[in-house]
């Protein structure tokens, strides 16, 4: 019996339940890729809340050494054939850890396969420090394989990594976990942002087009489900224009809304998730997400994927398989009233809505569904091996 090649995947699982972590979580649990491979599995996040990601504090150093160390045990031990590794588009994550992993994996014979799950990574190292970048492009040139989520983004790590070794991978959904549930109804005017409420996210920006669009629309509800998180720590620039964001501080704009006769019309619903997120999911009329850059939206897809209507930024994969008009209303990242119109006429056309929703469910089972996107990452990994 011929023996099964070995893949140590590296990477975060939940909690906090975000989509590098689900992700992650559905690979590991694949039967497509366990019946294929020998996976093994080391969890690189320690915290369990997104507001504290990427903060350089001690316990991030005491995992450090913790990291590495079952890192190597593991690379002795078990021998991949192969490491997968998510990488992070910031300076800190690469010298603290991305570096460092491929390097040593390389050291030990594996082959490399790394992972941008975003679309800032070419930006965001314009400004790093000109040594390292010089590590950073050693390390990079080291790599087998480079994945994407979008077939535009596959220059992310040029001149480094060329083209021939970079590879498209998109988001994958549970299909049967996210469908359609007629018992719970839909509320009118129910529109639901989910994700971190940062500017980035472009949660300051709705925000500020409340009060026009519920002085139009007064049944209109906006549903944030997230954490605010003051500063920005992976994104800086609108990926679709390539121009710095200038940061807004959330609490500030969120105190002009609770202080206006629209405070109302905004619910902040916190962290959600299980059957509380879904039920939210389900009974909204409308999604919407106006994020500065993505690589491709775990939450855009779980919406689309139950059958709702989504108001949507071109950014990362969106812009290649979604069509304005067809899966919903796009608008420019930060163009306030790019974001105004497109609500406007999503809220006055209910039956546009429910077309468009039926138009969603029916792409995301087609194109994204668990069993698809195993199989195409299953292919990456044999190239890489072959």
């Amino acid at each position: 019996m011929t023996k099964k090649p070995k893949i140590l995947f590296i990477g975060p699982t939940p909690p906090p339940y975000s989509g590098p972590e689900l992700s992650m979580q559905q690979f590991l649990e694949s039967e497509s890729l366990n019946s294929e491979f020998d996976i093994q599995f080391l969890k690189t996040n320690f915290r369990k809340d997104n507001t504290k990601k990427g903060k350089l504090d001690l316990s991030m150093l005491s995992n450090f050494f913790i990291f590495f160390s079952k890192l190597l045990k593991l690379l002795i031990s078990k021998n991949p054939n192969c490491v997968y590794y998510p990488i992070t588009p910031t300076q800190i994550g690469w010298l603290g850890r991305d570096v460092w992993t491929i390097l040593l994996s390389k050291l030990f014979g594996a082959k490399v396969i790394i992972h941008l799950r975003g679309s800032h990574f070419k930006l965001n190292f314009k400004e790093f420090n000109s040594i390292v970048k010089r590590v950073v492009g050693f390390s990079l040139k080291k790599v087998d394989c480079g994945i994407v989520q979008a077939a535009y983004l596959k220059d992310q790590f040029a001149p480094y990594i060329p083209l021939n070794k970079m590879a498209v991978l998109y988001q994958a959904m549970d299909i049967e976990e996210f469908s359609p549930n007629s018992e719970i109804p839909i509320e009118k005017g129910k529109i639901l942002v989910m994700g971190h409420m940062t500017k980035a996210k472009g949660y300051t920006d709705i925000l500020k087009i409340i009060p026009d669009i519920c002085s139009d629309f007064p049944f209109a509800k906006f549903y944030f489900a997230g954490n605010i998180r003051k500063g920005e720590r992976g994104v800086f620039y609108n990926q679709f224009t390539g121009e710095k964001i200038a940061y807004e501080d959330p609490f500030e704009v969120e105190n002009t809304i609770l202080n206006s006769e629209f405070k109302d019309n905004y619910i902040n619903l916190g962290i959600i998730s299980g059957n509380n997120k879904m039920e939210h999911l389900q009974s909204s009329d409308i999604f919407l997400t106006a994020s500065y850059s993505e690589g491709f939206s775990r939450s855009l897809l779980e919406a689309m994927a139950i059958g709702k209507p989504a108001v949507f930024t071109p950014v990362g994969a969106h812009r290649e398989v979604f069509e304005n008009t067809v899966h919903g209303y796009s608008f420019v990242p930060g163009e306030l009233d790019g974001l105004k119109n497109a609500l406007k006429t999503m809220l006055q056309d209910e039956v546009t809505r429910i077309k468009i929703g039926l138009t969603n469910r029916s792409h995301v089972v087609s194109r994204f569904s668990i069993d698809t996107i195993s199989e195409d990452f299953k292919a990456i990994i044999l190239k890489v091996l072959a």
